[in-house]
C-alpha cells in the first residue's frame, strides 16, 4: 500500500520570505558561510537557522536556504530529510521526544511512550494537542542511553524536574510519574511565559576572521606545520651481480629522494632521484653506510635509518 505522510499545508514564499530576509537573519547567514571555504558547506547551519527563525521547515525556507548556500533546492530537500532533527510540519511550543531505540526499549519505554499518549490524548506519531501546546513524537536513540529510557524537551534533555527546572541528573531515567512531572512543568511555564525565549541554535554570532578565500573573509591561508615524512625502512641487500640494492617506503607526496652516502666521517649525497622510485643500485664495498633524505614541496625531512652494505655473496 506505500507509506502514507499526512498532509501539511505549505505557506507561500510571499509568507515566509519576509521572516528571514530581514538583517538579523542575513547576517547571520554571511556569518555561517563566511566559516566555510564554499558556500554549500554552511547548509546544515543556514537550514537550523531557517527552522529556528519560522519554528519548523516548510519548503519555502528550503528554497532559501538554498538559493544563499549555492546548491539545488533538491540538494537542500534531500539534506533536510536526511536528517529528523528538521521538522517538516509545525510543533506545539513543546515538542517532547521520546526514544524507543534498543536500550530505551527494554527498561520500558514502551510503557512510558503509552502513559504519555493517554496524558496527552495524542498519538506518539506526531501528535499535537488541540491548544497547540505539546507535540509527542517517538523517536530513534537521543545519545542519552545511561539515563534510558529517556525524552527531550525541545532542545533539551529531561528525565525529571529538579528545583523548578528540567533535568536530566546522572542515573535517572524517565518514568511515568516524572513524565507527569515535566508536563506540569510546561503547563506552569505556559502561564508564566507568552512564548518560549529566542534561542541561537547554531551558536551565536563568534568573533571570526571567516575561512582564507571565503567571501568577506580576511584570515590568512596557514602555513605548513606538519614535518615532511621521512623514508622508512631503509635497507641493503647484495644482488646476485654483487651490486647493493637500497629499498625504502616513502609517502606518496615525496617528490625526490637524496640517497647519501657516508665517505670518511660524513655523509655526501651520491644522487637524487624521483620520489616515485622504489630502489636503487650502487657498486661498494661492504660495510658501505647509506642513508636518505625525502623532499617535498614543503621542504626537505630528517635522515633515515642508516644501512649497510652487506657483504658479497660467497666472500
Amino acid at each position: 500500500m506505500g507509506h502514507c505522510h499526512k498532509h501539511v499545508d505549505q505557506p507561500k514564499a510571499e509568507e515566509i520570505l519576509p521572516k528571514l530576509e530581514v538583517p538579523s537573519v542575513l547576517s547571520r547567514v554571511e556569518e555561517l558561510i563566511r566559516r566555510y571555504p564554499v558556500p554549500r558547506s554552511a547548509l546544515l547551519q543556514v537550514l537550523w537557522l531557517a527552522q529556528e527563525t519560522l519554528g519548523w521547515l516548510p519548503q519555502e525556507a528550503i528554497k532559501w536556504a538554498a538559493a544563499k548556500c549555492s546548491v539545488s533546492p533538491v540538494h537542500a530537500y534531500g539534506v533536510s530529510t536526511f536528517y529528523t532533527m528538521y521538522k517538516k510540519e509545525p510543533t506545539g511550543r513543546f515538542f517532547l521526544q521520546i526514544c524507543q531505540n534498543v536500550s530505551c526499549h527494554v527498561l520500558g519505554a514502551e510503557d512510558i511512550i503509552a502513559h504519555a499518549e493517554r496524558t496527552l490524548g495524542i498519538s506518539s506519531h506526531g501528535g499535537t494537542t488541540s491548544d497547540d501546546l505539546f507535540t509527542l513524537l517517538r523517536v530513534e536513540c537521543l545519545g542519552a542511553c545511561g539515563n534510558g529510557p529517556v525524552m527531550q524537551v525541545n532542545d533539551d534533555f529531561a528525565t525529571d524536574v529538579v528545583d523548578g527546572k528540567l533535568a536530566m541528573p546522572a542515573g535517572v531515567a524517565l518514568t511515568a510519574e516524572r513524565f507527569d512531572k515535566i508536563v506540569a512543568w510546561c503547563r506552569d511555564r505556559a502561564k508564566s511565559l507568552s512564548k518560549e525565549p529566542k534561542r541561537d541554535a547554531t551558536g551565536g554570532i563568534f568573533e571570526s576572521k571567516g575561512h582564507p578565500g571565503a567571501k568577506g573573509a580576511v584570515s590568512q591561508a596557514q602555513g605548513f606545520y606538519a614535518p615532511v615524512p621521512p623514508a622508512l625502512g631503509v635497507a641493503a641487500v647484495r644482488t646476485d651481480d654483487g651490486k647493493v640494492k637500497l629499498t625504502w617506503r616513502a609517502a606518496p607526496e615525496t617528490t625526490t629522494l637524496h640517497i647519501e652516502k657516508k665517505t670518511g666521517s660524513d655523509f655526501a649525497v651520491a644522487a637524487s632521484i624521483s620520489g616515485k622510485e622504489k630502489e636503487w643500485l650502487d657498486d661498494a664495498a661492504e660495510g658501505t653506510e647509506y642513508r636518505i633524505v625525502t623532499e617535498t614541496a614543503q621542504g626537505r625531512g630528517k635522515a633515515s635509518n642508516v644501512a649497510k652494505a652487506p657483504a658479497a655473496k660467497g666472500a
